[in-house]
């Protein structure tokens, strides 16, 4: 075969296979329905995805230096890492990534016996083929082995490059002007994908999804990874314990209701109507400061369950791209105490990963959208957002099945940006402000709306544990601000451009925190001017009387030295009665191994949890 020809037939497959791929994935309907940009960037990313496949065709060649070889080898590669894919989501509701082939003995225990027998038979064949045809197709000419060469390093390398450094994320900052940074964009890029890797390999295909997450992975182990030595942790883990063990005669409940996008919108004009929200004013006891503004949610969730700290981790979005494995957290701790455990929201659950790092976070069961109801699209509101009826069902269903003392961590979604809609009513609430755009005031109106609904919704949650025997408590906060966009302006809400950029205030990350108990509990554990989402959970603890692990024994010790560790400040106060700078030290050790390290946390800590508890009342 000519040089010429097998070049024009490695193309070809290479926009073939992505193809089907597309068609696999997509609804055609949907995808033309899409706006201008959205088109375009899924269009661009799957032309991108199949360059990368051809560079990986021309990469096969070199091992086979056989054409008709090399394309079915290649190709049946990628079609089983798809069916891989597709199965490990089926079973495991996770996707595959390639720290799994690390894990082969694990796989094969969790999978059934007659997709492993299908999958062996498959090899076996596929194999017995590769033999046949590698004896009777004849190698080619030296030429063709170089220019398969030149080109495959070519691109696989500028891919690399760019997966290394961001998609050329520095460079394009120096020179925005520049014409090939407008299609960066596109290139496959996994790390800061905020969706998660479900809906990512929807875009990318299965192929350029994990060679992308093997160079982030590879990133990692060259530039990331911080090796904590084991006794530095274990000396953090020794904490002094300051506080009793419980004597508490029942466990109670302790429900967590991170509500979307929930804010104190009086804080942005005396103009906003006031007394929204009564159930959530009777009972606030602060604020959180939240680590994000105008989305994020992943990132508030991680800071509440594990006390770790995002702003520590350069704000990345950790839910996405780093947590690959168990590590020690909130809902572990419960566990060991006894407690179910249920992380809960009303959205798919492949969004932020949620499916596979609420099994590293150690939550007993993940209750999504999709398990609340059995047809998810009668429940979308006109945002497309499902409504919170669901989720809040859901922890009614879920507080009276079990005799168990309930951990529940739930995350609302009906209120999500953006608010360019009427999905809870049109114009109850018309703000007379001169400069406030028609638009403007139909997004605070829908904003607004929604904050009630959330106050309802809380005190609906509030009579129905009036009723259960068992003690309850409920801790209620907004996740970050709402992304309101224009309205800030039109209210003047930042000081200047540089404070909308730099956002230095707290008053940009202040969300309500409300908490409400049937039984006595430590108010003072909330008495400051906010509390940072990653000391929620130890002054949550403390509060109910449950006793503090040496983990958030620690973390607590760390709160009463510093208000928080955030960009908006991070000095130790006066009052510290500890060495303020080595508990700040310890604490960014913590969050190394944790994140980057060895995770000897998780090692140290887990022999608790697998000690079997004595039953709890």
């Amino acid at each position: 075969m000519t040089l010429l020809k097998q070049q024009a037939l490695f193309i070809v497959v290479a926009f073939i296979s992505v193809f089907i791929f597309f068609l696999t994935q997509e609804n055609l309907q949907n995808f033309f329905a899409l706006n201008d940009y959205e088109r375009n960037l899924r269009t661009f990313k799957y032309v991108f995805s199949a360059i990368l496949n051809y560079a990986f065709i021309s990469g096969f060649y070199l091992m086979i230096r056989k054409t008709w070889l090399t394309l079915i080898v290649s190709q049946f590669t990628v079609f089983l890492l798809t069916f891989i894919n597709i199965q490990k989501e089926r079973y495991l509701s996770t996707s595959l990534v390639p720290s799994d082939f690390l894990l082969v003995s694990e796989t094969l225990k969790a999978s059934p016996l007659s997709l492993k027998i299908f999958v062996f038979i498959s090899l076996a064949l596929f194999f017995a083929l590769f033999i046949w045809l590698y004896k009777k197709e004849k190698r080619e000419k030296g030429h063709i082995f170089m220019t398969n060469g030149v080109l495959a390093v070519f691109i696989i390398g500028f891919f690399i490059t760019a997966n290394f450094q961001n998609n050329f994320a520095t460079q394009c900052a120096k020179n925005p002007g520049n014409i090939l940074c407008k299609y960066t964009r596109y290139l496959p890029q996994t790390r800061g994908d905020w969706v998660g890797d479900h809906l990512t390999i929807r875009t990318l295909g299965m192929s350029t999804f994990f060679f992308s997450k093997s160079i982030d992975n590879l990133n990692d182990k060259l530039f990331s990874t911080e090796k904590i030595p084991k006794d530095q942790i274990e000396h953090i883990l020794k904490t002094p314990q300051v506080q009793a063990k419980s004597e508490l005669k029942q466990l109670p409940n302790i429900i967590f209701i991170m509500s979307e996008s929930h804010w104190d919108a009086t804080k942005l004009d005396p103009s906003v109507p006031k007394n929204l929200t009564p159930t959530i004013q009777k009972n606030q006891f602060s604020q959180v400061l939240s680590p994000s503004f105008g989305g994020g949610t992943a990132n508030v969730e991680f800071e509440v369950l594990t006390g770790l700290n995002v702003y520590l981790n350069k704000n990345e979005l950790l839910y996405v791209s780093k947590i690959k494995r168990p590590i020690y957290s909130l809902p572990r701790y419960f566990n060991q105490l006894g407690y179910s455990s249920t992380a809960m929201h009303n959205n798919g659950k492949y969004f932020y990963n949620r499916s596979a790092v609420y099994q590293n976070l150690g939550f007993q069961r993940f209750i999504s959208l999709e398990n609340m109801t059995a047809n998810p699209n009668s429940a979308i509101n006109q945002g497309g957002w499902a409504t919170d009826d669901l989720i809040y069902d859901s922890i009614k269903q879920q507080l009276q099945q079990s005799q168990q003392p309930q951990f529940i961590y739930a995350i609302t979604v009906e209120n999500h940006p953006m608010y360019n809609d009427d999905r809870f009513g049109k114009d109850k609430y018309i703000i007379n402000k001169s400069g406030v755009s028609a638009a403007s005031q139909r997004q605070l109106n829908t904003y607004l709306l929604g904050m009630q609904r959330a106050d309802a919704k809380f005190k609906q949650l509030i009579d129905m544990t009036k009723q259960l025997d068992r003690p309850t408590m409920i801790i209620f906060f907004g996740d970050h601000l709402p992304n309101l966009q224009k309205v800030y302006d039109d209210f003047q809400f930042f000081d200047s451009e540089q404070d909308k950029i730099e956002k230095k205030q707290a008053k940009y990350f202040e969300t309500p925190l409300a908490v409400w108990s049937n039984f006595p509990i430590d108010k003072k554990q909330f008495d400051s001017e906010f509390i940072p989402a990653h000391f929620l959970a130890s002054r949550v603890l403390a509060s109910a009387g449950l006793p503090l692990p040496p983990y958030f024994q620690f973390i607590k010790n760390l709160s009463k030295c510093y208000p928080t560790i955030h960009q908006i400040q991070q000095q130790a106060t006066s009052q510290c009665y500890f060495d303020a700078e080595k508990l700040l030290s310890d604490y960014k050790k913590l969050n190394s191994d944790v994140i980057n390290g060895s995770n000897w946390t998780y090692q140290l800590l887990q022999r608790a949890e697998d000690e079997p508890s004595e039953p709890q009342p």
